[in-house]
Parts: C-alpha cells; sequence; structure tokens
C-alpha cells in the first residue's frame, strides 16, 4: 500500500491521504473507516484484495488527525471528517458507486449518502454509529462531565477494544450538530447493515433505528450471533463481500 498512497488537499487546506485502486471499472467501492481507525486495517485491507479480485475500483482513505493524513486528531469532527469524505467522494465517484462504512465510518457514510442521494447505488454500514455523542456522553460519570467541559478532552476506554481513546468536548459538541436518527433519514438507495450481537460498543438498536428511519424500500439487516463491534473475522467479512454483491 505504500507505494499507493496519495494525498489530496481538503477544503480545510490539510492533505488528506488516500489509495485508490483503479482497475478502470465502471463501479467504485468506497470504504470509511472507523474513530481513530486508519486505512490500513482489516477490514479496508481485505476490501482492497477483494475488489482487485473482483475488478472493482477501490477508494479508502484517512480521515484529518488520522494515520498518514494531516491535520491534527483532537482538532476533528463529524462535520469536518464527513466532509473529508464527501470531497473523496466527489473526486472518484463513478457511474455506480457503492460506500461502505464501518462504525462512525457507518455515521459519515450516512452523511455522505443524503447529500448525495442520486449519485449513490448502495450502502452497507457495519456496526454502524450514527448519534453516538450521545451515548458517550451519557456514559461519562459527572466528574468526567466536569473535566471534559474545563479540559477540553478526556481519554476513555471501549470494551471492544484494548486502547483507550481520546474524546474532546469539541467533538461531542460537533456530533450532536450531525444527528441523523431523530428524523426520518432521506436516503433511497439499497441500503445492507451488518451488526454483531456481542458488540458492546454500538447496540444492535442502533442498526435497528437506521431500518426504520431511512426512506429506502430495499433495505435489510443481519445480526451476527456471536459477532463483536469489528466484525473483521473472515466469516464476518465473507458476509460483506455477500453483501456488496447484492448491490452490484
Amino acid at each position: 500500500m505504500e507505494n499507493n498512497i496519495k494525498y489530496l488537499k481538503s477544503s480545510f487546506n490539510e492533505e488528506i491521504a488516500y489509495c485508490y485502486d483503479d482497475i478502470r471499472s465502471d463501479i467504485s467501492i468506497f470504504f470509511f473507516g472507523g474513530y481513530s481507525s486508519d486505512m490500513s486495517g482489516t477490514k479496508a485491507t481485505a476490501l482492497s484484495k477483494w475488489c482487485l479480485k473482483n475488478k472493482y475500483n477501490f477508494i479508502r482513505f484517512d480521515y484529518s488527525g488520522h494515520g498518514r493524513s494531516g491535520g491534527k486528531f483532537e482538532e476533528g469532527g463529524i462535520s469536518k471528517w464527513s466532509t473529508e469524505a464527501d470531497e473523496i467522494f466527489q473526486n472518484f465517484k463513478n457511474k455506480k458507486n457503492i460506500i461502505i462504512g464501518s462504525s462512525m465510518g457507518g455515521w459519515i457514510s450516512l452523511l455522505v449518502a443524503k447529500r448525495n442521494n442520486e449519485t449513490i447505488h448502495g450502502l452497507v454500514g457495519i456496526a454502524s454509529a450514527p448519534d453516538f455523542v450521545v451515548g458517550e456522553w451519557n456514559r461519562l460519570s459527572e466528574d468526567q462531565k466536569t473535566k471534559i467541559k474545563k479540559e477540553g478532552k478526556i481519554i476513555i476506554n471501549w470494551d471492544d477494544y484494548e486502547d483507550d481513546y481520546v474524546i474532546t468536548y469539541k467533538f461531542l459538541e460537533d456530533g450532536m450538530k450531525n444527528m441523523l436518527l431523530k428524523n426520518t433519514i432521506p436516503i433511497t438507495c439499497p441500503i445492507r447493515l451488518l451488526h454483531g450481537k456481542l458488540d458492546n460498543v454500538v447496540s444492535t438498536s442502533v442498526s435497528q433505528t437506521i431500518i426504520e428511519k431511512i426512506e429506502s424500500k430495499d433495505k435489510d439487516l443481519f445480526i451476527i450471533d456471536d459477532g463483536d463491534h469489528s466484525l473483521s473475522r473472515d466469516s464476518d467479512l465473507n458476509l460483506l463481500f455477500n453483501k456488496i454483491f447484492e448491490l452490484i
């Protein structure tokens, strides 16, 4: 992947690292990663190999402050990162476009699809996490809430991950401005959602709510009984590939 990394100057004047596997196909598949992840992760790498095998263009990238992209992580948020995702989409959109979003990337994929409803052929969400800032805020203790307001950030741990994560107050505030689940979601393309029943980060009820709220008539939710938040096992990936095939 190292030799394939290029950079796109965002509207925020930051260098966004991306990989574009262009095989001259009319079908392009985009991958939007999760919070604090990058494009070298298991799902992104597996999708790159699968797309190459099946002769689809594949685009993955790092949000600002993530991976190889410029910018500071703590200056990011849903508004900024979804704008970067939209700019990547605008630069590489094709005759047929399918967006895949994992966790926070599921939130961002919905925002991008909402803005580009007419040009997106299908959407796949993996443990999609729209509006998750509400849950994060509610999980904080009163001492933690006081600290994040005073210091601007706090370090927390999500149960399915070994590493600690930084959450900023700016991120939580900005996330509140991008909420989707309170109203009907005006997206009409086919949508497939995958969610692990054992997910300790994002409840399966979130995916169920997306299905209820989204306008699409072609929509399905698949609950994996023994699946966790990451859904990165071979069996999970094979299910993902099958769902992409359904949309193509």
